[in-house]
């Protein structure tokens, strides 16, 4: 069945690469329009974005007349009466506003279809080994998709309107956004939580972050090296420092391979230290 739809995307462009030809070929939906917010145009996936709007005569931008508004942001919650979202679902149930929470906690989690209070249906969202926020987000969407198919038939009324979802969420939104503040590491913490939290703010999020003296730096890439810390060496010190720097956690220890300094271009975890004097025995904030 054909439907008048308009794709919302906020702040996940790039997301639209995947959701319009699945809503053009698989469902002949006529997308009239994807609206991009205000999203930077010049992000490397804006332009595939555009060639895909100017190839199938969609507009770029917001529209009124569309029967439906999909909304393909797992972080993002439905705001139009007509509107369907897909969403990561918590171990509880509930909507969570952020895809990078995932990466903080366990349990089975799920991407489903949504208006914020009900569902039309869900999948599950299994989180891997090597899984940071970006190609976590990727996967989500392909879940949301997954859902969304296996819903399509059952969310039309005869006459094309939407139908509300027959299944309540067991339970409401939780939480806010994921805020800068929450990406500084606390180095009292288990080095498998921080190097999960590294996973959790990477990519558009920027990075999880620390304090080394007076700078902000972001940590880019970080992996457990070891399950104990040894004993004498306090959690955020320096244990060893050549091409990466070894660092002390509460339990264990956390090799970081590249970082970023604040508003400058990423380098090797070794070669920053070299230039700022770092030795093993220094403690980051």
């Amino acid at each position: 069945m054909s439907r008048n739809v308009r794709v919302q995307v906020l702040g996940a462009t790039r997301l639209a690469r995947v959701v319009v030809p699945y809503l053009l070929e698989r469902r002949g939906a006529r997308v009239l329009a994807i609206d991009p917010g205000d999203e930077d145009e010049s992000r490397p996936w804006f332009a595939p974005v555009r060639g895909l709007a100017r190839d199938n005569g969609i507009a770029l931008g917001v529209c009124e007349d569309a029967d439906l508004v999909i909304d393909v942001d797992p972080d993002a919650r439905p705001t139009s009466p007509r509107g369907v979202g897909l969403r990561v679902l918590t171990p509880e149930g509930a909507a969570s506003p952020d895809v990078n929470r995932m990466l903080l906690g366990g349990g089975a989690w799920a991407m489903g279809v949504t208006d914020g209070a009900g569902l039309w249906g869900a999948r599950p969202l299994v989180r891997e080994e090597a899984d940071d926020a970006v190609n976590l987000l990727d996967r989500a969407t392909l879940a949301g998709l997954e859902a969304l198919d296996a819903a399509w038939e059952t969310m039309f009324a005869p006459d094309g309107s939407l139908l509300p979802p027959q299944e309540p969420l067991p339970r409401p939104l939780r939480g806010g956004r994921f805020r800068p503040a929450e990406a500084f590491v606390n180095w009292e913490l288990p080095a498998a939580t921080i190097v999960a939290r590294v996973r959790a703010c990477a990519g558009p999020w920027g990075g999880a972050r620390t304090h080394i003296g007076e700078t902000v730096v972001w940590l880019e890439d970080a992996e457990v090296c070891a399950p104990q810390t040894p004993e004498g060496w306090a959690p955020g010190t320096l244990v060893e420092v050549d091409r990466d720097l070894v660092v002390a956690t509460g339990r264990g220890l956390v090799r970081i391979r590249s970082l970023r300094p604040a508003w400058r271009p990423p380098r090797s975890a070794g070669a920053f230290a070299t230039e700022s004097g770092l030795g093993p025995g220094y403690l980051l904030a």
